[in-house]
């Protein structure tokens, strides 16, 4: 009996295998296959074309396509200020996986133990911000009433004191010609055996917040005339600053956030008049060592080379490119938007090569164009190529060789305008420097630039929206206004909301 049945369950099985395979079916099977064949072979053809024309879009905007070319030199220790033992001492270990170099600064790394940060007054009109040392003095002393021997200002250096023993340990080396967080992007560029993907890059927890502990001690120490302490942390947070920028985009923006607390910081410091005349070369040279708007350009530039050069890796590991699907998704995402990511990844695992080229090839175009041309002034125009190309890119989000190019290409915004205006900061202190030297020597500031033009000659100070013309100057009652015409590239005469403003407000023989 069940052999019979055995002997039915065949004969039932090549009746459905007849009727499902004949030569109908093996024609229309063939075919398919020789379709998708070709197809295949059709994309990966037209997506290599793009690489190519992609690759030499990048030569012609970038001037090369090789990565190392753009990386900082290798710097030994001895040259390299941030090669600190205060830093070095942050290093927080890492598993045998850990993908990065973590400085773990403590959060009150340079104050005491349970204090009370001063709340910063805003300003407008050019105006420095100062602290707010009435409510600080509040605060300070809410449980007990303050010394009578004492100044809030005195009170403020007793407590900040030298940022407990740090600052006179980062004050070290401060003439070094580098600074730069370690690992070297060079080095790691090197390791990376052609995966910039896999490039480590240091990150140090806390930076804006110890710069805001740096720029405290500066404010304190003008405050109280101490002008070595003034000259040492100024300086040091400006190498600090620098150090953030290794040529990547994250550590350009880094560098970006970093400067403008220290810019903010030192503008304040100015208005005190606090300084030694031997400080504010010093000064001058380490704020005309660094170019916020060049750094920019370095930045972007090393984003989309490593961007290219990482699909170039990711073309023979597709399991890794699928995974890049993921970008930007969480788990709170309704079920049909997690079955359109994975049915995209995957399309991007067993579909054609052509469409992972395809994308590389849009990513890298729209990121160059975004970047815009060469120029002193290509940041003027920056937000409103921005915005163009990221509009031009919803278009794209349900087609296979545009769909990661265009859901991962990044936010530029107004980088370039955040760079020129730090850039526009950093040389109004460098003519402010010159300007106090002028004052120290003859008692009040001059009536124009001319009179400081000798000290200035070396620098480059003109206005970041019109390189040909200078910063724009004028002697007030109460101290100076310098100008520069701002993002519409339009001089208003030092017209508040129109102009970028830089105002130094202190009696001229003060």
């Amino acid at each position: 009996m069940i052999h019979l049945s055995n002997w039915y369950s065949v004969r039932l099985t090549r009746r459905c295998w007849r009727l499902v395979w004949n030569r109908r079916t093996a024609r229309t099977l063939v075919t398919l296959v020789s379709v998708t064949v070709l197809y295949y072979q059709w994309e990966n053809w037209r997506s290599a074309r793009e690489l190519v024309e992609t690759r030499k879009h990048i030569i012609a905007r970038i001037g090369t396509d090789n990565l190392l070319d753009l990386a900082p030199p290798r710097i030994p220790d001895e040259q390299n200020w941030f090669a600190n033992t205060v830093f070095e001492s942050w290093i927080k270990p890492q598993s045998p996986n850990g993908p990065q170099i973590i400085y773990a600064t403590p959060e009150n790394a340079l104050v005491p133990k349970g204090f009370v940060m001063p709340a910063i007054i805003e300003s407008k009109g050019g105006n420095a911000e100062t602290l707010d040392l009435a409510a600080w003095m509040k605060q300070r002393f809410a449980n007990g009433t303050p010394p009578p021997d004492a100044t809030p200002e005195v009170l403020l250096a007793r407590d900040l004191g030298d940022g407990n023993g740090l600052l006179p340990k980062l004050a070290v080396g401060l003439s070094k010609p580098y600074s730069m967080m370690k690992p070297g992007r060079r080095e790691e560029l090197e390791k990376s055996q052609g995966n910039p993907w896999a490039i480590n890059i240091p990150n140090f927890r806390h930076g804006n917040q110890l710069q805001h502990q740096f720029a405290l001690h500066l404010r304190s120490a003008v405050l109280v005339k101490d002008q070595d302490k003034a000259r040492d942390t100024a300086l040091i947070m400006l190498r600090f600053s620098e150090a953030s920028s290794t040529h990547a985009l994250v550590g350009c923006l880094v560098s970006l956030a970093l400067h403008g607390i220290a810019f903010d910081a030192m503008h304040d410091a100015m208005n005190q008049g606090a300084w030694s005349d031997a400080a504010l070369p010093l000064l001058q040279c380490r704020l005309a060592a660094f170019d916020d708007l060049q750094n920019v350009e370095l930045a972007l530039s090393n984003e989309a080379l490593g961007l290219f050069q990482t699909g170039a890796w990711l073309h023979s590991n597709r399991v890794k490119w699928s995974e890049m699907f993921n970008f930007g998704r969480t788990n709170e995402e309704s079920m049909i938007t997690s079955l359109g990511d994975l049915t995209f990844r995957l399309l991007a695992r067993y579909g054609p090569v052509g469409w992972h080229d395809a994308n590389i090839a849009y990513w890298t175009d729209r990121e160059l164009d975004m970047i815009g041309p060469r120029g002193p002034t290509s940041w003027l125009q920056a937000s409103e190529r921005n915005e163009r190309v990221r509009f031009e890119c919803k278009v794209y989000t349900l087609n296979p060789r545009r769909l990661l190019g265009a859901i991962a290409l990044p936010n530029l915004g107004n980088i370039g305008r955040a760079a020129a205006e730090r850039l526009f900061k950093r040389r109004c202190l460098i003519i402010a420097c010159a300007l106090e030297r002028y004052r120290l020597q003859h008692g009040s500031f001059p009536a124009s630039l001319d009179a400081v033009q000798a000290e200035l000659a070396s620098f480059t100070l003109n206005d970041p929206a019109r390189p040909d013309q200078p910063m724009s100057y004028r002697l007030e009652p109460t101290g100076y206004l310098l100008w520069a015409a701002g993002e519409d590239a339009k001089d208003d005469g030092g017209v508040a909301e129109k102009d970028w403003l830089w105002r130094i407000r202190r009696m001229t023989g003060s």
